[in-house]
């Protein structure tokens, strides 16, 4: 997205292109261009720690969880 000549990225997390489509769920107020790169770090490494075990999947993790621990760990200094 564009704000006044400035690039911003809006997260979306959760949504499938599988036979169950789903558009994900929007975790809040977007990131510029300096902040993406950190913020999808964030993400990944929330993934990580909140999973059950290596075989659980980014979808079934967010599927359990919701969007909560996501939304909380970017936000924390953003």
């Amino acid at each position: 997205m564009d704000r006044k000549g400035v690039e911003n990225y809006q997260i979306t997390l959760g949504g499938s292109a599988d036979e169950n489509a789903a558009i994900g769920t929007r975790v809040g107020a977007a990131f510029s261009y300096d902040e993406i790169v950190d913020a999808v770090e964030t993400i990944v490494n929330t993934y990580l720690d909140i999973r059950q075990d290596e075989d659980e999947t980014f979808l079934q993790t967010f599927n359990r969880v919701g969007v909560t621990p996501f939304k909380e760990t970017l936000y924390a200094t953003h």
